[in-house]
């Protein structure tokens, strides 16, 4: 009996095999100013709560199929950042701010079916100033995400693990490395 990766059901091939990969992504644009990070602080578009947002990503394939969240990379064109760590949390709903930027992440947002957290450590340097980190989930080798009903997002927001100052306006750019049922 031989099988087809995303063949149809068929007799000879009675079970269907489907997924794929891809790499997804967004970004999110710091405020314009240099600000210190302590450890623990959300990184946010806005210092002001209603101006900020979870970033959506059409992780899955299609409106409401689940997947696996691999490795997660982080860049940045700011060398303030090298070495630096993040954590990259995920949620399937959007959660609410309750801070902005700067605040510290524990009381900053809502639950909001927390998916889990992936950490990243900005260890390579590039030309330039860009720095870029891979990274694995906390807990475990993977995420298994299912979307937010009716869509195909999943949600991220970060927060820093280390001390820093950063330049001004800065964009972080996350990618997740997604196998897609």
């Amino acid at each position: 009996m031989t099988f087809t990766i995303n063949a149809p059901v068929s007799d000879n091939n009675p079970i269907p095999i489907t997924g794929n990969t891809a790499v997804v992504g967004g970004s999110v644009q710091r405020p314009a100013d240099t600000a210190a990070y302590a450890a623990g602080d959300i990184v946010a578009q806005s210092t002001t709560a209603a101006s900020c947002s979870p970033v959506p990503v059409a992780a899955s394939r299609d409106v409401d199929t689940k997947g696996v969240l691999r490795r997660c990379r982080v860049k940045v064109d700011d060398i303030a950042w090298f070495n630096a760590n993040l954590y990259v949390h995920v949620f399937k709903d959007a959660p609410t701010f309750a801070s902005g930027d700067n605040a510290a992440f524990a009381a900053a947002l809502t639950e909001s079916n927390y998916l889990g957290a992936f950490s990243v450590t900005l260890d390579q340097k590039f030309s330039g100033s860009v720095v870029k980190g891979i990274g694995a989930p906390v807990s475990g080798s993977e995420v298994i995400f299912d979307p937010s009903s009716g869509t195909k997002n999943i949600f991220f927001v970060l927060e820093t693990k280390t001390a820093l100052t950063p330049g001004s306006a800065k964009t972080l750019t996350v990618a997740f490395e997604v196998f897609r049922d």
